[in-house]
């Protein structure tokens, strides 16, 4: 039984909705590393939700294959069991509905659902992880209020923090900053970079945010019309040449004034 894979590898992946409608994953390959922060880019419509469902099993591939290795084993994503799979790699996607008046500490419980039998309660390890998560979002200031009485940004940092609670080594999020502001972009950014560091977590995030992927992400993947179009270390990926063939836009690349990262802007 796998407990973390050293790498995920997707290969000639090809997906449409149904037999009438075009290719949105067109022979999607990709190889992602255990231990790394990648950032998905791309265009609407390029694939990116599409290509971080088929990691979840959520959409059923039409061709193709996606494969965990781990000490020289490797295995079938189709032969992996959702109970397994849920114990592998966590997901947020990028609408979560929060209609019912759940407390932020109920919320975050439901992260352990997979380590727990069902009507099983808390038990003591279930606890000290959801406390765990509360705290490293900084929401166990507010754990015993309603989620409903919390701000946009309030409630991403409760869904992360169920996210971390689940405890898997793989975290997936589908545009986990796009409905927030530049200070909780960048809050929330830091504490998925501080989940790679100090949890040696593996995230995968969909961002639109060109300059939020090149501060906190070292690996890049570039997606265009349902493909991979570039992959690999983020200066590599993020050039002027790269972006112009994807978005159709001229870029300039900026060194950092304090640090080593690079900054892009878009040229009208």
């Amino acid at each position: 039984m796998m407990n973390n894979p050293e790498s995920i590898q997707a290969k000639d992946v090809v997906w449409k909705p149904d037999k009438d409608s075009g290719l949105i994953l067109d022979h999607v390959n990709a190889m992602l590393y255990s231990g790394d922060f990648y950032g998905i880019l791309g265009p609407n419509g390029a694939g990116k939700s599409s290509f971080v469902r088929q990691l979840v099993k959520l959409n059923k591939k039409n061709a193709g294959s996606i494969g965990f290795e781990q000490n020289g084993e490797k295995k079938e994503i189709d032969s992996i069991g959702r109970e397994q799979l849920a114990g592998l790699i966590s997901f947020l996607p990028q609408s979560v509905g929060s209609d019912v008046d759940f407390t932020v500490y109920d919320v975050v419980a439901m992260g352990r659902e997979p380590h727990r039998k069902r009507f099983q309660p808390l038990g003591r390890v279930d606890r000290e992880k959801i406390d765990e998560a509360l705290e490293f979002t900084n929401c166990l200031q507010f754990k015993n209020r309603s989620i409903q009485q919390l701000s946009g940004g309030e409630r991403q940092r409760v869904m992360i923090a169920r996210t971390i609670a689940q405890d898997t080594p793989w975290i997936i999020l589908d545009e986990p900053v796009s409905s927030l502001d530049i200070r909780h972009q960048y809050e929330l950014m830091k504490v998925l970079e501080r989940l790679r560091q100090e949890k040696s977590k593996t995230v995968i995030a969909i961002l639109h945010d060109l300059n939020l992927a090149s501060a906190f992400c070292n690996k890049l993947i570039l997606m265009m019309a349902g493909k991979v179009f570039a992959a690999g270390e983020t200066r590599k990926v993020l050039t002027p040449e790269n972006l112009k063939s994807v978005y159709d836009m001229e870029f300039e690349l900026i060194g950092g004034l304090s640090d080593d990262r690079q900054y892009i802007i878009a040229k009208m």
